[in-house]
């Protein structure tokens, strides 16, 4: 992106933080309002910052310029922060995982889909640039000519690519030319091509009667005609041309328009056209910008070690000059008026700062204390002590305002009113975003960042830090000088008066004692990184995972549960597999680069072939992670020597991460019975160590997730609920998502030629069958062969009916709602938020039974 770009958008989001904050600001006054208008309040915020976010993560991945790269850091993680939190709040009010906004969105002219704040690669957590080489193949730092050796290594491969594509074209050729030749024959038609281009005295023209005129004026040659009727034979002909031209344009036209409008409408696609590198090529760009964000930061380094030595050779001296003279001033000050000298500040009191900042007595002050007696052991300690009941006393005090202000919060919760005033004035995001942008607005006022194309730190701060740090530095050596030169003179003052000199005691500041942290014993400190994945890679826990991104999980949203909402604004309807996505996205936002909460483990459950797998590989591809499959088939040969192995994948999940740890069918690592044919892998070998193991190490900010998959997770014991945090159910196909899928894979599967099908009918007879099982239909009945008798044999709906009823033993039958009603039983008992629902509705029945 363009610099010029990048500052116009950058401009115009501080305006929109601005305006943001405003209304936040008038927020913060308010009574707390009704259940429904809090939901209005918070879903409008959300909305706006779901904008914001993407707005600074888009700004953020394109600014280099160091000084403003911090302050926009400092916003996108705070609004990603405060984004989350008002996402909390309206699952609390909607006591679910999946919340519905859709009046805000309108209100907007937004869409459900505009709510995605994944933006690959913008969100993506960048790896250590020497790790990333691994994963790239060395080819992060190649030069050019390295570049075109390689590329020269991978022409070979493509070469023989060419020749099949080549090969398969030819056939397809063939294939169509023979579908579509007729071989027919009449006795008297003419040739309509000629043989040999060279018989110039061939005679094409039949030797019928309807011909005689055309062989008539070809005899007579320059015979004169009527020129008034050539001229209308010719107006004629030009105004047929013309009319059939300006119909067939007008009806082109209006067939562009129709096509258009199906589009819009979402009642036709377009087929996709992806580049086979094209995600590769965006993640090797953006670690390309990180190598020249890098070196900024190398260079801006180097400027303030090189600012640091020029100012400690050229400015020290005068410096501690200067602070020498203000100190003997000070002292001088004190002897004039009081004829004795101000206690030294100590050291644990910042020394002398205190005199610059006028926190010492004044003469006068000091001159009332010198005729005191001084306070005894005793005396202080009653002092202390008193200032300790004192410091209780109104500790006590704050506490039990906070202690009634949260219980006055709690129940206005359980009413269903929240405080909106205190959330926001309360929220440290939302603080973070006023002081940043406060700050940005004194500093910057008189910095004209359009000039500074090249990206160069502004020298006059580094200056200004660096002098402070150094002023500190050199008060504290001056302080020690110069305290021996007060001992000095208090020694002489002393025997002027014919006193005891008495030495002044000087507390330092205690150094705080490192705790010495246990470090685990490293079984593989002599071994690589490259080395250890390489050894996992070929015991096949690390899987290469196809490029996929969230579009390719086929799914709708549900709209209809905003407009469906009970007496107690909860929604009737349960959610689409469109909600499920983005869930899992908001989940994934802490596998970024900023610091978000994230669960460390999610389990997704559902029937079979419902896109569970899809759905890690997604999750994978996007994050740009490396996926590890610990399923029991992949881990039982490492049975002998676990510890070792559980040491290996922590050791190269942190290294290289982000890192996605994959469980396929997690409920067999807690199987209640494990079946005779699944003893040989051992599937509960893990089990028992996923908590402890692999759980327990796991730190909030590593970019590490254990993802597993369940289709029967009753089958499971109680262990299942420890090792995830999160249970997400993915719900059966609706008529939405079953048309997408209907109309997105016969787009790609089905010829662009392809006559208007009945996608609508097909999902609505087949909605219930899953995903899975609808993408395999229609590649199955869609193979080469059937798509060659498409020109001659029109397709008819009833070939995907009988794919699943006629063409498979068993028959495939779409899953009973039995099994869905079971999977919602256990979904209701593991999901938190289900389970308070189910609860509260359970309470209002109640309630109503007792009134009637």
């Amino acid at each position: 992106m363009s610099f010029d770009l990048n500052h116009k958008y950058w401009v115009s989001t501080r305006k929109e933080i601005s305006q943001l904050l405003k209304k936040q600001n008038r927020l913060k006054k308010i009574e707390p309002p009704e259940k429904p208008v809090s939901f209005k309040i918070f879903s409008e915020l959300y909305v706006l910052y779901v904008e914001l976010v993407n707005k600074l993560t888009f700004i953020y991945h394109n600014t280099f310029q160091v000084q403003k790269r911090a302050v926009v850091r400092t916003l996108v993680e705070s609004a990603t922060q405060q984004l989350m939190k008002l996402k909390e709040e309206l699952k609390a009010l909607e006591i679910s995982e999946y919340v519905y906004i859709d009046k805000a969105l309108i209100a907007r002219k937004l869409t459900p889909r505009d709510l995605v704040i994944w933006r690959s690669p913008q969100f993506l957590y960048r790896r250590p640039l020497d790790v990333q080489n691994i994963l790239a193949e060395n080819t992060l730092y190649m030069n050019d000519e390295e570049r075109e050796e390689k590329a020269a290594k991978d022409w070979v491969p493509m070469s023989e690519a060419v020749k099949l594509i080549q090969a398969h074209e030819r056939a397809r050729s063939a294939r169509v030319y023979m579908a579509n030749l007729k071989f027919t024959f009449k006795p008297d038609q003419a040739m309509s091509i000629p043989v040999k281009r060279t018989m110039f005295s061939a005679d094409f023209i039949k030797p019928d009667e309807s011909c005689e005129d055309l062989r008539r004026r070809d005899d007579m040659g320059d015979a004169t005609e009527d020129i008034e009727n050539l001229n209308r034979l010719r107006n004629n002909a030009a105004c047929k041309i013309q009319t059939w031209w300006r119909g067939y344009r007008t009806r082109k036209i209006v067939k562009i328009k129709k096509r258009f409008k199906e589009e819009l409408y979402g009642m036709k696609k377009v087929r996709k056209l992806k580049r086979p590198n094209q995600k590769e090529n965006e993640i090797q760009d953006m670690y390309k910008k990180e190598m020249l964000k890098k070196k900024l930061d190398e260079d801006f380094i180097n400027l303030i070690n090189d600012e640091r030595t020029r100012l400690l050779q050229v400015r020290c001296p005068w410096m501690m000059e200067d602070i020498s003279d203000h100190i003997r001033a000070w002292f001088k000050e004190f002897y004039d008026k009081t004829e004795n000298f101000h206690p030294y500040p100590p050291p644990v009191k910042k020394g002398t700062v205190l005199v610059v900042i006028d926190e010492t007595m004044n003469p006068i002050d000091f001159q009332q204390t010198l005729g005191k007696k001084p306070m005894t052991k005793e005396e202080k300690k009653k002092q202390r002590d008193k200032e300790k009941q004192e410091k209780k006393k109104k500790k006590a005090k704050l506490k039990m305002i906070k202690m009634k202000e949260a219980k006055r919060r709690k129940k206005l919760r359980d009413q269903g009113i929240i405080d909106v005033g205190y959330e926001l004035a309360a929220s440290q995001p939302i603080i973070n975003i006023e002081e940043t942008m406060q700050t940005f607005a004194k500093d910057w006022r008189d910095i004209d960042e359009y000039l500074n194309k090249n990206h160069d730190p502004i020298v006059d701060w580094v200056t200004e830090e660096e002098l402070s740090k150094i002023h500190q530095e050199v008060r504290g050596l001056v302080d020690e000088y110069m305290r021996v030169e007060y001992e000095l003179l208090r020694e002489a003052l002393a025997k002027d008066r014919n006193e005891k000199y008495k030495r002044q005691k000087v507390k330092y500041p205690k150094e705080k004692k490192k705790k010495k942290k246990r470090v685990p014993k490293d079984m593989t400190a002599d071994r690589t990184l490259e080395s250890l994945f390489q050894e996992l890679k070929d015991g096949g826990i690390i899987e290469d995972v196809a490029r996929k991104d969230f579009d390719e999980f086929i799914a709708d949203f549900n709209f209809l549960s905003d407009d469906t909402r009970d007496e107690d604004s909860l929604t009737t309807l349960g959610p689409a597999k469109g909600d499920i996505k983005m869930v899992i996205q908001e989940s994934m936002l802490g596998m970024g680069e900023f610091d978000i909460p994230k669960p460390k483990s999610i389990l997704l459950i559902g029937p079979l072939r419902s896109g569970k797998k899809l759905l890690c590989q997604i999750i994978a591809s996007e994050l740009n992670a490396v996926f590890m499959n610990l399923s029991p088939e992949k881990t039982y040969k490492f049975a002998d020597d676990l510890k070792y192995f559980l040491h290996v994948v922590l050791k190269v999940a942190k290294a290289f991460q982000p890192t996605i740890i994959y469980f396929e069918e997690a409920h067999r690592l807690f199987w209640k019975r494990v079946p005779p044919e699944a003893r040989e892998i051992k599937p509960k070998l893990l089990g028992t160590s996923i908590n402890s193991k692999i759980l327990k190490p796991l730190k909030k900010q590593d970019k590490i997730v254990l993802i597993g998959t369940s289709n029967t997770p009753w089958s499971a014991a109680g262990g299942i609920k420890k090792a995830f945090q999160k249970v997400l159910l993915i719900p059966k196909c609706d008529y939405g998502t079953s048309f997408l899928l209907w109309l997105e894979l016969m787009t790609e599967n089905a010829p662009d030629d392809m006559k208007e099908h009945a996608y609508s009918a097909l999902a609505r007879v087949l909605q219930a069958y899953s995903s899975g099982e609808i993408t395999e239909n229609i590649r199955e009945t869609l193979n080469v062969q059937r798509k060659m008798r498409l020109q001659t044999e029109a397709l008819d709906p009833h070939e995907f009916l009988e794919c699943f009823i006629s063409k498979n033993d068993p028959p495939i039958f779409p899953p009973e709602q039995k099994i869905m009603d079971k999977f919602t039983k256990w979904f209701g008992k593991f999901n938190s938020l289900q389970k308070s629902r189910n609860k509260f509705i359970a309470q209002r029945l109640a309630k109503a039974s007792k009134k009637k």
